[in-house]
């Protein structure tokens, strides 16, 4: 347990958060309007849904599935553990990409599991064919993949995934975090197959990362596979009444999703002005190298925003990684970076 680090987080107090892929929109003041009948009546003095009963049947009608197929949890973070606890025995193997999100190393390290990692191929392209094959040599119980990819925003394609299922034998877990900023989803090849789940997070599109929501999509086996290790009453009351009314509010949703893709045009055009080299980034931030990032970071630092850098890992010398901002803050950051001498 000596080697495992806890998660830390530089302050960003007085900043504006552009380091932790997070929405820029706050609507907590319209959910608090429509929802106050509802908080009035809450018995904060129970234990909530032990399932999310109400929650998971919005869910389902939302994306026209059954509520069997679904399991919540404290954020998706919560989830990875779970998938990752279910199926995994100490010294089994796990097999990933690599550059992408920490937590499943955290885990691996966690539950005592063998992580190998594959490197992304040139352009942060996710190398199916190395996951397959480490998959099989290694006797591989579970392999994750994160779609679009938290550093790079990288995509795997529909086809790619069938791939990954139908040459190895393993349970895959593939984290949609990013899901609602493409056009492309793999519900319907994760309900086919009972070795896969789908993760999926309220903590960026729906701007809630502040109440810790996330759930999974599977076929029904699976998920009464994973909820066996699930804690009881993991999503509090509160949070599965703000979830439940932010799906009501999905046009809202969707029009700031669009402001989102929008604005990341026109920071990808500035970063690219100042010499910057861009990954194809599919998601709600954008992924960069350049040889001066120390300098880049520590003036948007200085004008008040704060970023990612990952120039310490190996893979990704000189890159830092910038999650969107609101219009205001859009132009802001353009002017900054306009005015950096690199």
């Amino acid at each position: 347990m000596g080697k495992i680090k806890a998660y830390q987080e530089k302050s960003t107090q007085g900043k504006v958060r552009l380091h932790s892929n997070e929405s820029p929109y706050n609507n907590l003041p319209l959910l608090l309007k429509e929802l106050e009948p509802s908080f009035s009546s809450l018995n904060i003095n129970e234990y909530p849904s032990l399932n999310a009963d109400a929650l998971k049947e919005k869910l389902a009608q939302t994306h026209g599935i059954s509520s069997e197929n679904i399991i919540v949890g404290n954020g998706s973070d919560e989830l990875i553990t779970c998938v990752m606890q279910r199926f995994l025995n100490p010294n089994e193997v796990v097999v990933t990409h690599s550059p992408t999100f920490s937590q499943y190393a955290w885990n691996a390290s966690l539950l005592h599991v063998n992580l190998i990692e594959v490197n992304d191929k040139s352009n942060y392209v996710i190398d199916i064919d190395g996951l397959i094959e480490a998959c099989n040599q290694n006797n591989a119980k579970l392999c994750i993949v994160c779609t679009p990819n938290n550093p790079t925003g990288a995509l795997i394609s529909y086809h790619e995934l069938e791939r990954l299922h139908n040459e190895t034998s393993c349970f895959i877990m593939v984290d949609e975090a990013y899901l609602d900023f493409v056009d492309q989803n793999y519900q319907s090849f994760v309900l086919s197959s009972s070795r896969m789940i789908s993760l999926r997070t309220f903590s960026k599109a729906y701007g809630l990362a502040g109440i810790r929501f996330g759930y999974g999509v599977a076929q029904a086996e699976v998920i009464q596979m994973i909820n066996q290790v699930r804690q009881p009453y993991n999503v509090n009351a509160i949070t599965q009444m703000i979830a439940q009314g932010s799906l009501s509010q999905r046009k809202l949703i969707e029009a700031q999703v669009q402001s989102i893709l929008t604005n990341k045009k026109l920071l990808m055009g500035a970063l690219e002005d100042c010499g910057c080299t861009l990954a194809p980034s599919m998601a709600n931030f954008i992924f960069f190298s350049h040889p001066s990032h120390d300098l880049i970071e520590k003036t948007l630092w200085d004008r008040g925003f704060a970023i990612k850098s990952f120039h310490q890992n190996t893979l990704t010398p000189n890159h830092l990684r910038i999650s969107i901002p609101n219009d205001e803050d859009t132009k802001t950051l353009i002017n900054v970076l306009k005015g950096i001498k690199i």
